[in-house]
C-alpha cells in the first residue's frame, strides 16, 4: 500500500510540475543554505535567455538584478526571511540581450526546525505591464474597469482625506454610494486607540516609505466589530511629490477571530497543562524535554530546570528503556499514535517510581512525527500495596496450612465446610463434622452448651455485628478435654446469602501454660530482687510496677517512684532529658513498634549520677488496651570502659591517618621521579609510557589523600575523587577545556580502598585513552563519567566519549595495549564485568558489587 501511495504522490508531483512548466511564469526553488537555485521552470530560458544551468550557479539572482534594485530588493527579501513571512515584491532583472525585465516575485518560505530552509516562488513577467502602466494611469476608465474586477476594497484619496475614487466593493461594505463618498472625507467609526494608531501610521507614509500595511477595527452601525487589513501606497506626481494615496483592503475578521480562538485555546491548554493533578510532559523525538508541569517534577523529583537538560531516558529504569524504544519505532512506522503502558522511573533520590503512562504522538502537516505528549500517574503506592497484598495472602495461606492448632469453619444455607486440620485438634475428620451438624455440640457438656447458645443468641439478636468470641471445653476423640477459642463472624458476600464463618484455636496448652506462668512469675520476682543492677518496670493500664531492687540501684523506694507522676523526668540529667523526650516521641510516631533502647544518666538519692540503659516496649493486651514495660540496667561500669576504648581508638585513627598521609607522600615522590625522568626521555613512545605510569601512581596517591582527609578511613567520597582525577588528567594532556568537556554524573557513593584504587586506575586508563586518541586534530568533543548505585547490590561505572570510536578489528579484551590489559585485570580484581560499545564514539560499562 505504501508503494502505491508513493507512486501516486510522485505522479501527482509530476503532473503539478508539468502544469507549472506550462505557465508563462518562472517557478523556482531557492536553497537558503547554499545561496543558489535548486530548480527553475523551462520559462526561465525563454524569458531571460540564460541557460538553466547558469541559474544554478551561486549568486546568479543577485548578479543579474538591475543595479537600482539590488540594495532594496536584498534588504526586503532578507527582512521577510528573518520574520519567516511569505511575501511578494517587484524588481527588475537584466536579460541576456541587455534588456530590462520587470518581475513580480511571489515567495513562500519553508522551515526546518523552526528556521528558514528554502524559498518557493513564482516570478511573473511584468515587463509588458510596466510598459503599459503609464498608459493605464492616464486612462482613468480602463483603470476603473480593472479595479472594479477586484474582490478587495480599493480607494484613492488626497492627502487631505478627500476621496477621488472608491470601488463598488468599498461602497457595498460601508453601505454608501459613490456620490456620498467621492469628493468628501469619510472615516468609519473606529475605537479611539485604533484611530490614534491610524494617525501615526498615516504620518509614517512618505516619499521614502511609500508602502505600508495597517490593520484596525471598525464599528458597524449594528454594533458589530469587524477587522480590516489595508495596504496603503503613496502615489507621486511627475515632480516626485505626494499626489494621492491608494488603499487596498479586505475584511480579515474571520482570521482575527480564528487567531483569538487559537490563542484562547493555547492559553486553556497551558493552564490545563500547568495545573493538571497528573504529571504531563512534552518531548521531542530525540527524547529531550520541551515542557513539564509541576506534578511531573513532584513525581520524578527533578526541577523543570534540571529536566530541561535531560532526556526521559535518563530517568527511565534500565529494564524499561526497551518499552520506550518500541513506542518510538511504532510511532515512526505510523502503525500507532496512542500508547498506554506501565513504566518505571528512577526518582532523583534513587527510589523506583511506578507510573501509568499514556503517550500521544504529534505529527506535523506532512504526517511526520515531531513531538510526544505524555500523561503520567504515580501508581507506586498501588503497585507496592498489590505486592504487599500478594505477600500477605501467601503468608496467610502458608500459616493456615501449617498451623495444626487452628481450624476454619463455615456453615449456613448451602455452605458447610471445615478445614482438615480439625483432625489434629479433636481427632475427628472434617468429613465427620460436615456429615453430622450436631457432632460438635455432642462433644460439649450441658453447661458449656447453655452458655455458648446464650452468647450466640444475644449476638444474633444485636445484629450479629463484629466477632463473637468464646472459650469452650470440648471432649476429643481420645476422651481428653481440649480448650477451644472460637471466633465467629457473619459473612455477607454480594449476590449471595449470608453465612457464618469462624476460627477455632486449640488453647489447651495456653491454659496449662498460665499455671506455669504464675509459678514462673513467683520465681522471677525472687530473682529480680537479687539482681541489683537490673530493674524491671511496668506502666499504664493499671499495671504500674517497679521491682524492689530499684532502691539498691538509685536509693529511691518503689513507693516514692510510683506515687509521684513523671518521677524519672525529674532525676534524668539535664543534658540527657531532651534526647530522651525526642526518642520517646519518635518511637510513638512509629506506633511504638519494636523495643526502644535509650541511654541516659539519672541522679541517685545521694546526688551522684549513674548511667542507665533503658529497654522499653509496649505490651498490647487487646486492640484498645496496652501498657509499657521495660528493663533498667546500670551500665555505669561499661560507660567508663567505653570512654577508655574511645580514647584508644582516637589514638589509632591518628596513627592510621598518618600512615595514609605518608603512603600518599611516598607515591607523590614516585610520581615526581617519573615526571623528572620523563624530561630526559626523547623517545615519544617511552615518554607516553612514563606519563601513563605517573598518572597511575597519581590515581593511587589521590585515594590515600582522600582517605587521610576523610573522617572515615574505611572508604572515600568517590564523586569528589572523580572530579579531582579528571581535572588532573585534563591538565596532564594539555587539553583545551573549551574543546573537550568532561561531564560527571555521580551519586553520593563511598567506596572502600579495595574498590577505590582499582576503580581509580580504571578511570585513569579509560579517560586517558579518550583524551589521547578519541579527538585527533584538535576536534571538539565530550567525555561522560557516570557512577550509580543500581539498588541491587551492584554499582555501575559508565565512561563514554563522542570521539572517533574504537577500531572495529581490535578486541578490547585481547589487545596488546598495557592500559586495556590493566583495565580488564582490575575489573576481574573487583569481581566485576565490563562491556564496550563503539557507536557514536566509545563507551565502557563496568558493573561490580558494592
Amino acid at each position: 500500500m505504501d508503494n502505491i501511495l508513493n507512486k501516486s504522490e510522485i505522479s501527482t508531483n509530476e503532473r503539478f510540475r508539468d502544469l507549472i512548466e506550462g505557465l508563462n511564469v518562472i517557478s523556482y526553488e531557492f536553497d537558503l543554505t547554499q545561496k543558489c537555485f535548486r530548480y527553475v521552470s523551462r520559462k526561465a530560458e525563454s524569458i531571460l535567455g540564460y541557460d538553466k544551468n547558469e541559474w544554478f550557479t551561486k549568486g546568479f539572482w543577485y548578479d543579474h538584478l538591475y543595479h537600482e534594485d539590488k540594495e532594496w530588493a536584498i534588504l526586503f527579501s532578507k527582512h521577510h526571511i528573518e520574520l519567516c513571512k511569505d511575501h511578494e515584491y517587484e524588481y527588475r532583472m537584466i536579460a541576456i540581450d541587455g534588456s530590462i525585465k520587470w518581475f513580480k516575485d511571489i515567495v513562500s518560505i519553508t522551515l526546518e526546525n523552526g528556521k528558514p530552509k528554502s524559498l518557493y516562488g513564482v516570478m511573473i513577467d511584468l515587463t509588458e505591464r510596466k510598459i503599459m502602466e503609464k498608459e493605464l494611469l492616464e486612462s482613468k476608465e480602463r483603470y476603473k474597469t480593472l479595479v472594479e474586477q477586484q474582490s478587495e476594497m480599493i480607494t484613492r484619496w488626497k492627502p487631505d482625506g478627500t476621496f477621488t475614487y472608491v470601488n463598488d466593493v468599498y461602497c457595498k461594505y460601508f453601505d454608501k454610494s459613490r456620490n456620498e463618498l467621492i469628493g468628501k472625507k469619510y472615516i468609519p467609526q473606529m475605537p479611539v486607540e485604533d484611530l490614534e494608531r491610524f494617525s501615526r501610521f498615516f504620518a509614517s507614509l512618505n516619499k521614502e516609505n511609500r508602502i505600508g500595511h495597517f490593520t484596525h477595527r471598525i464599528i458597524k452601525p449594528d454594533g458589530d466589530i469587524r477587522w480590516l487589513r489595508w495596504t496603503d501606497t503613496v502615489i507621486l506626481d511627475d515632480n516626485g511629490e505626494i499626489f494621492e494615496y491608494q488603499t487596498v483592503g479586505r475584511d480579515v475578521t474571520a482570521r482575527k477571530r480564528a487567531e483569538a480562538a487559537l490563542k484562547k485555546s493555547e492559553q486553556q491548554f497551558q493552564m490545563i497543562f500547568d495545573n493538571a493533578p497528573i504529571g504531563m510532559s512534552l518531548t521531542d523525538m530525540s527524547k529531550n524535554y520541551i515542557k513539564v508541569n509541576k506534578a511531573y517534577c513532584d513525581i520524578v523529583g527533578y526541577s523543570k530546570k534540571e529536566l530541561a537538560n535531560m532526556t526521559y531516558e535518563d530517568i527511565t529504569h534500565p529494564e524499561d528503556i526497551s518499552k520506550d524504544l518500541d513506542v518510538m519505532q511504532q510511532s515512526k512506522n505510523g502503525t500507532q499514535t496512542h500508547f498506554h503502558y506501565e513504566k518505571r522511573y528512577i526518582h532523583k533520590n534513587g527510589k523506583i517510581i511506578y507510573a501509568d503512562l499514556r503517550v500521544n504522538i504529534l505529527r506535523d502537516y506532512t504526517g511526520k512525527t515531531f513531538q510526544r505528549i505524555s500523561q503520567l500517574v504515580d501508581i507506586t503506592e498501588k503497585i507496592e500495596a498489590e505486592l504487599k497484598l500478594k505477600q500477605t495472602q501467601a503468608r496467610l495461606a502458608a500459616i493456615l496450612n501449617n498451623l495444626p492448632n487452628v481450624a476454619i469453619y463455615e456453615y449456613g444455607e448451602n455452605v458447610n465446610f471445615v478445614t482438615e486440620n480439625i483432625f489434629d485438634i479433636l481427632g475427628y475428620t472434617s468429613e465427620e463434622f460436615m456429615n453430622d451438624p450436631q457432632l460438635f455440640s455432642s462433644l460439649m457438656n450441658e453447661e458449656e452448651i447453655k452458655i455458648y447458645d446464650n452468647n450466640v443468641a444475644e449476638w444474633k439478636k444485636s445484629g450479629a455485628k463484629g466477632v463473637l468470641s468464646n472459650e469452650i471445653q470440648v471432649k476429643a476423640k481420645n476422651n481428653k478435654i481440649v480448650w477451644i477459642e472460637d471466633h465467629m463472624f457473619l459473612a455477607a458476600p454480594e449476590n449471595n446469602k449470608p453465612y457464618y464463618s469462624g476460627i477455632m484455636i486449640d488453647i489447651t496448652e495456653q491454659k496449662k501454660t498460665r499455671l506455669k506462668v504464675l509459678e514462673t512469675e513467683t520465681k522471677l520476682s525472687a530473682i529480680i530482687k537479687n539482681l541489683p543492677k537490673v530493674v524491671i518496670y511496668q506502666s499504664g493500664a493499671g499495671t504500674d510496677f517497679i521491682s524492689e531492687n530499684i532502691f539498691e540501684m538509685t536509693g529511691y523506694l518503689p513507693s516514692e517512684i510510683l506515687t509521684e507522676k513523671y518521677f524519672f523526668g525529674k532525676i534524668i540529667h539535664p543534658d540527657d532529658l531532651m534526647k530522651v523526650k525526642q526518642g520517646i516521641k519518635q518511637w510513638h510516631k512509629c506506633f511504638d513498634d519494636d523495643v526502644l533502647i535509650l541511654e541516659f544518666r539519672i541522679r541517685k538519692s545521694d546526688g551522684s549520677y549513674i548511667w542507665i540503659e533503658d529497654h522499653m516496649f509496649r505490651v498490647r493486651i487487646d486492640e484498645n488496651n496496652s501498657y509499657l514495660s521495660g528493663i533498667l540496667i546500670d551500665v555505669t561500669d561499661r560507660k567508663i570502659a567505653e570512654e577508655k576504648i574511645n580514647k584508644s581508638l582516637k589514638e589509632k585513627e591518628l596513627l592510621l591517618k598518618e600512615i595514609h598521609h605518608r603512603v600518599k607522600n611516598n607515591l607523590q615522590v614516585v610520581s615526581s621521579l617519573l615526571k623528572l625522568q620523563s624530561s630526559y626521555v626523547n623517545d615519544e613512545e617511552s615518554l607516553d609510557q612514563l606519563i601513563d605510569c605517573q598518572n597511575r601512581v597519581k590515581s593511587m596517591a589521590l585515594v590515600h589523600q582522600k582517605l587521610y582527609q576523610s573522617k572515615d578511613f574505611s572508604d572515600i567520597d568517590f564523586k569528589e575523587y572523580i572530579i579531582q582525577l579528571t581535572n588532573y588528567l585534563l591538565n596532564v594532556f594539555n587539553s583545551n577545556k573549551n574543546m573537550i568537556k568532561i561531564y560527571i554524573n555521580a551519586e553520593n557513593i563511598n567506596l572502600s580502598i579495595d574498590k577505590a584504587i582499582p576503580c581509580g586506575l580504571i578511570l585513569n586508563e579509560l579517560i586517558s585513552n579518550s583524551l589521547k586518541y578519541a579527538f585527533p586534530d584538535g576536534r571538539r568533543g565530550e567525555i561522560n563519567v557516570v557512577i550509580s548505585n543500581l539498588n541491587n547490590g551492584y554499582f555501575e561505572l559508565y565512561i563514554s566519549d563522542n570521539g572517533i570510536g574504537f577500531p572495529d578489528k581490535i578486541n578490547f579484551k585481547q589487545t596488546h595495549s598495557l592500559g586495556l590489559q590493566l583495565v580488564n585485570t582490575l575489573v576481574e580484581q573487583i569481581d566485576g564485568s565490563i562491556s564496550m560499545e563503539s557507536i557514536n564514539g566509545t563507551s565502557y560499562r563496568i558493573k561490580f558489587e558494592n
